[in-house]
Order: C-alpha cells, then structure tokens, then sequence
C-alpha cells in the first residue's frame, strides 16, 4: 500500500469515527430536547428535536455513502460507485428540508392558534448544550471533508452547524420566552426562524449534488484553463471540443487534440498520455481523460465547449 492509499484509508476511518460520534451524541440531544420540549414546554425545543432526528438520520445516509466513497471500479460499476455518494448526498438534502417544513408548519400553526406558554428555565441549559456539542461537531467533521473531498462527508458537517444555528435561535427565544412573559411568543418564533436557516442549507445541499448527478459540465472557465494546459504539452498543436462531467466530486474529460499529421501512431500515442499525465497532475479533481488524435491542419480554429 502506498504512503497515499495508506493517508486515505486513515481519513476514511476518520470519517467513519466522527459520524459515529455524531450519530451518538444526535441520539443523547434527541432525547434531551424532547424531555425538555415537552416538559419544558417549549415549542422551539421540540422544533429542534425533529431537527436534531433529521441529523441521526442523515449520519445513516453518510455511513451509506462513504461505505462506497471511493470503491474501487468492478464488472458491473466500471466507472466506479461514486454516484452512489451522491444519492446518499441527495437523501441528507430531502431530510433536511423536510425537516425545515415540519418545523416550520408546526411553527406557524401555534402561532396562529395562539398556543403559547411560558417554556420552563431548564430548557435554557439543554439548547446551550446543543449548541457547544454542534458546532465542534461541525468543525471536526468538515475539516474531515474536506481532507476526503467527500461531498457527503460536508454535506453533513453543514447538518452539524444548521443543528447549532437553530439551537441558537431557540435559546433566544427560549429565554426570552422564559424571563419575559409578555414576550413568550417568541419561542414559537424562534421555531420559525430556525426552519428558514435549516431551508437555505438544504436547497444548497440539494442544488449543488443534483448538479453532478445529472452529469453538469465543468465551468467555462475551467476547461479554458484545461485547454491551456494541454496546448503547453510537446507535440500538441492544438485541442478542441474539450467536454467533461461531474462524477460525484470528480470529473471526466473528452478532449481532442491535433498533432502532426506525419507521426507515426505510437508517437501521436506518447503525446497523448503526456497530455492526459499533464492534466490529471494539474487538475486534482480530474479522475480521467479520454483522448482523441486529430491531424493538424493551419485551418482547424480550435474551440472549447462548456
């Protein structure tokens, strides 16, 4: 095993270990904020149990995918299991929203029934628990996912931190609530607020994997930059019809290139995977090139695609 292999699978086990821990530490605050919901009497409290329910739910869905993050290719996967990732990415999106309107329908509702009560003090020391626990779950995971570039992995470090946002919320409005009676609605608002914060999270979640499951092309500027490299590589004399795709954080490439037209095929061959070598150490993010060899012609205007 290589000294990579070997740092990968360190950061994998990694990954494993702190969703583990998330889904143990989701597990102890759901049962804290609904004892402290119901017996608190805070309707902001029990908005970020459900919350706090979508978070263990999502660490199942990461355990899914980051069993198949980086699988290797096999017979009937040859282009490997990363869209697997995604789907899973995708789930943690739909909870989250779902999640979100749930609270914020239950919000609403008690507000415009006008079932307000005064939530018990206690309820204050379970949302700053929550709060303290979510948010170093949230910097150990994303410093995680973005070691393993594992969309899935940050996607749920951002459950982490929205779960800390509305435990926020909720301790403002739960101590307000609790030592201003006049302004005791405002725990039910907190609950509303909180579902917008956890709605922005989600639709960027969601909006930012449906991207690459539906095959989304690398930016124009990207494949500007791409193009620049590969014209730099000796014997290329022009490329165009550059294309790629997003396959789950990698991208494939299609690229031609125009040589000498009087190479012989293994020479055109070398100067092929020297462009695809020149690119894939450029482009970390790049996981394959097909290459396709053109004659050179002073005519041919090359052009990228984007």
């Amino acid at each position: 095993m290589t000294a990579k292999e070997h740092h990968h699978n360190h950061d994998l086990a990694a990954g494993r270990k702190v969703t583990l821990a998330g889904m143990g530490i989701n597990a102890a605050l759901i049962a804290l904020k609904i004892i402290g919901g119901i017996y608190g009497r805070s309707k902001a409290l029990l908005a970020d149990a459900i919350h706090s329910t979508s978070d263990f739910l999502s660490d199942v869905l990461v355990l899914v995918g980051l069993h198949f993050f980086h699988k290797e290719e096999d017979r009937d996967h040859p282009y490997g299991h990363g869209k697997i990732e995604t789907l899973a990415t995708i789930g943690v999106g739909i909870l989250l929203l779902l999640a979100a309107i749930r609270i914020g329908v239950d919000a609403a509702l008690n507000i415009h029934r006008g079932e307000i009560v005064a939530p018990r003090r206690y309820a204050i020391v379970i949302a700053v628990i929550a709060i303290v626990t979510k948010e170093i779950l949230y910097r150990l995971t994303v410093r995680i996912g973005k070691r393993l570039k594992s969309e899935i992995v940050i996607a749920n470090a951002w459950h982490h931190r929205s779960d800390a946002w509305s435990s926020v919320v909720t301790l403002v409005g739960v101590t307000c609530a609790a030592y201003v009676p006049s302004l005791r609605v405002l725990d039910s608002y907190a609950a509303l607020l909180v579902s917008f914060f956890i709605v922005k999270v989600s639709l960027e979640i969601l909006l930012s994997a449906i991207k690459k499951i539906i095959d989304t092309s690398p930016s124009a500027e990207f494949l500007g930059r791409v193009r620049t490299i590969i014209r730099q590589v000796p014997g290329v004399k022009e490329c165009h019809d550059l294309t790629g795709r997003y396959y789950a954080d990698k991208i494939r490439m299609e690229i031609h290139i125009e040589v000498d037209p009087e190479l012989t095929v293994r020479q055109a061959h070398e100067i092929a995977d020297s462009a695809v070598t020149r690119v894939k150490e450029e482009f970390e993010e790049i996981s394959s090139v097909l290459v396709h060899i053109d004659p050179f012609s002073d005519t041919d205007n090359g052009e990228v695609r984007s």
